[in-house]
């Protein structure tokens, strides 16, 4: 039986660097403002007599903490 010569493939081999990509920075998880977070800078608003009405400090707390973000 007679020998066959067998191709192998190859890949051909790059003679340039692979250019690095570079790592997308993952965005840090929003801070998320809760209820209980609310309710807690309200009652400071009213403890320190500065604020209005329950609707006017929960209304405050809600615009300090967003912008506090």
């Amino acid at each position: 039986m007679a020998k066959r010569n067998s191709v192998k493939a190859t890949t051909p081999v790059r003679n340039t660097p692979i250019p690095k990509v570079p790592a997308t920075p993952v965005p840090a998880p929003k801070k998320e403002i809760t209820h209980e977070m609310i309710a807690r800078r309200a009652y400071e608003i009213y403890l320190s007599g500065k604020g209005g009405s329950d609707l006017d400090n929960w209304l405050q707390a809600e615009r300090e903490l967003k912008a506090g973000l």
